[in-house]
């Protein structure tokens, strides 16, 4: 699939991965929408590059999403390729011993990470999907997963979230492919952005990179090398790509 003139709808566009694939994907002449929850990131991009359309929206929100990706089939016709960036990144484990106890995981913490990881990828998928077919178009749905999909201690929301998207990643694939939708799934592992460096102490990113074979974090740069070449190789379909400098957790 070719990435001039292609309209890419990115949620999570507003900072981390998703802002920075916006701005690539841009100055190779795609068509940007950048989706966020964040009306403030939203102006900053807006600000900094006026050919990129800005979009506010809660994927958790059924309501919002189906009103955002109607204006963006509206505003430029048809959708090509979807990516699905946002996502929120948590670590707490199920129970830990606290001054009076045990303490259990949160159940508000472990809702808010399914709903936006999970079900908001779902919400958006099914909303853009339903434009692609109904235009015909030969579409690509790209997933962000993570390698925490196979289980990674003190991720119980987290995990289960990632295992999800690369559980529909392959389902979809064989959904949709009679429609010539592609679905794929580019999982990093530890990557040095912002959400990682909040998510993580410096003991916990130090633990990580010296488990890591490559002996460093993953750079945004080579995430974005992984998303471009299966926008380009039309054959590359329900597969999991691992980017995680040989880490298996």
């Amino acid at each position: 699939m070719k990435i001039t003139n292609s309209c890419v709808v990115v949620t999570g566009a507003a900072n981390g991965i998703g802002l920075a694939l916006s701005k690539y994907l841009d100055s190779k002449g795609a068509k940007i929408a950048a989706v966020d929850i964040s009306e403030q990131g939203l102006a900053e991009l807006r600000l900094e590059n006026s050919r990129i359309h800005t979009y506010q929206c809660d994927v958790s929100s059924t309501k919002s999403t189906s009103e955002v990706i109607d204006e963006i089939a509206v505003d430029f016709s048809k959708i090509d390729i979807l990516i699905n960036c946002a996502g929120v990144m948590h670590s707490e484990p199920v129970v830990r011993l606290g001054d009076n106890g045990f303490i259990q995981h949160d159940f508000e913490n472990w809702h808010k990470v399914i709903s936006i990881n999970l079900s908001g990828l779902f919400f958006v998928t099914t909303c853009v999907v339903q434009k692609m077919a109904a235009h015909r178009t030969k579409g690509l749905i790209v997933n962000i997963g993570s390698i925490s999909s196979q289980g990674n201690a003190g991720q119980s929301a987290y995990s289960a979230s990632k295992s999800g998207v690369e559980a529909l990643t392959k389902t979809w694939a064989k959904e949709f492919g009679h429609l010539g939708i592609r679905a794929v799934c580019v999982s990093p592992g530890f990557i040095d952005t912002p959400a990682t460096r909040t998510a993580l102490n410096e003991a916990n990113l130090k633990s990580w990179t010296q488990k890591t074979p490559l002996k460093r974090l993953g750079t945004t740069d080579e995430v974005i090398c992984a998303i471009d070449m299966v926008i380009r190789n039309d054959f590359f379909n329900g597969r999991i790509l691992n980017l995680d400098g040989g880490l298996v957790i």
